[in-house]
């Protein structure tokens, strides 16, 4: 007991003890990155602090954030200048190495964020890679409110809980993606027993007509069943090709029918192929989670407007996944809030599902738009 008291005095090793506990308790990817932007403050007395995810080697997200204003965590979350090789953590990422900004006033890689720095009260900054065996993440970023050299004593405390930071959040990246993966199956297996207990239903209805002695009726609602497969089947191949997505929409079509629920497949879908960053149990978890969202909404309406309506177009560029439904919607205030884990308008609801959507867009490179009642989901292609 007595050496992990020891470790844990010292401020650096208590930091990533935090967070690998963080990371064994399976919190969710968001809060860890913003525990770890809080440790790495700490552990230099800085003022505030940020992470910025690599989205395929091309561009950085703040994906975790500790004392930034809400002004200034729009700005690094939309800036055009934030990519490898630009900027202070662009240089961080493409030499492997902190890059150190003593005076945000003077120095010229600052200049697309100074003036709001400013008003921030940051004077100095530091963009450490965050490095996880022979991949570069990401960067993380801290700040402080007084101008001057960073020692190199707090540039190697920040190189080295870089490291070890970066191994946590490749590690709950990797459960993160599991639990995904995981839930998408579920989701299809649900999918499969729902139409097996359809098809059972089917099958004693025509026994049931054949014992009475009337195999005409039991033809005709065979060749009824038949069409209305073929036609199901149509609709949604012909517009989607790819096999694990038609497939669910497929199950999704049968589950929306028990539920007394139209699913209306929009005429412009098309899609042939997934975006390389989009895995298929991503594509079931966005589609499959939008849908059931939509049915529950409309579920106790009155049954004309028990209608889902989904759109899923490639355009070449980007690939949009809408649901649209005829109930009340998301009010304004709830919209942020709805995809956040254990936040649901929805009593008795865990309030995940929302937020496995957000998840799955974001590995994607995409971004997830809440309009009302419509859910969209925008996927960048290449």
């Amino acid at each position: 007991m007595a050496g992990v008291d020891t470790l844990e005095a010292a401020p650096e090793l208590a930091a990533m003890l935090a967070v690998s506990r963080l990371v064994a308790a399976g919190g969710p990817l968001e809060a860890l990155l913003d525990r770890v932007a809080a440790e790495a403050a700490g552990v230099v007395g800085a003022q505030s602090a940020s992470i910025l995810l690599l989205d395929g080697g091309t561009s950085f997200h703040l994906a975790g954030a500790f004392g930034l204003s809400p002004t200034y965590a729009a700005l690094l979350d939309r800036a055009p200048a934030l990519a490898p090789g630009q900027g202070p953590s662009g240089l961080a990422v493409l030499h492997g190495r902190p890059t150190a900004i003593e005076d945000t006033e003077q120095d010229v890689q600052f200049a697309p964020w100074r003036e709001v720095a400013r008003t921030e009260g940051y004077r100095a900054m530091v963009s450490v890679p965050l490095t996880s065996g022979a991949d570069i993440i990401g960067a993380l970023n801290v700040y402080r409110p007084r101008p001057g050299p960073w020692p190199p004593s707090e540039l190697a405390l920040l190189g080295f809980f870089g490291e070890h930071a970066a191994s946590a959040i490749s590690t709950a990246q990797l459960i993160e993606r599991q639990t995904r993966q995981v839930g998408a199956l579920a989701r299809l297996v649900r999918g499969l027993r729902e139409q097996t207990h359809e098809h059972a239903n089917r099958l004693h209805a025509v026994r049931g007509l054949l014992a009475l002695g009337a195999p005409e009726d039991a033809l005709r609602f065979v060749e009824q069943l038949e069409t209305a497969h073929h036609v199901a089947y149509g609709r949604i191949s012909g517009a989607i090709e790819h096999h694990v997505v038609a497939g669910l929409l497929l199950a999704e079509t049968a589950i929306a029918q028990q539920r007394g629920i139209t699913l209306e497949i929009d005429d412009a879908s098309r899609l042939e192929r997934l975006p390389r960053r989009l895995g298929d149990a991503d594509a079931v978890t966005i589609v499959g989670n939008l849908l059931e969202n939509a049915f529950d909404a409309v579920a106790h309406l009155e049954p004309e407007r028990r209608r889902v309506r989904l759109a899923i177009v490639d355009d070449g560029a980007t690939l949009t996944i809408r649901v649209a439904d005829r109930g009340p919607g998301v009010a304004e205030e709830h919209r942020t809030a709805l995809s956040h884990r254990g936040f649901s308008t929805k009593a008795g609801h865990a309030g995940v599902g929302l937020a496995l959507v957000r998840d799955a867009v974001a590995a994607a490179g995409g971004t997830l738009e809440i309009s009302g009642s419509t859910f969209t989901a925008t996927i960048p292609v290449p």
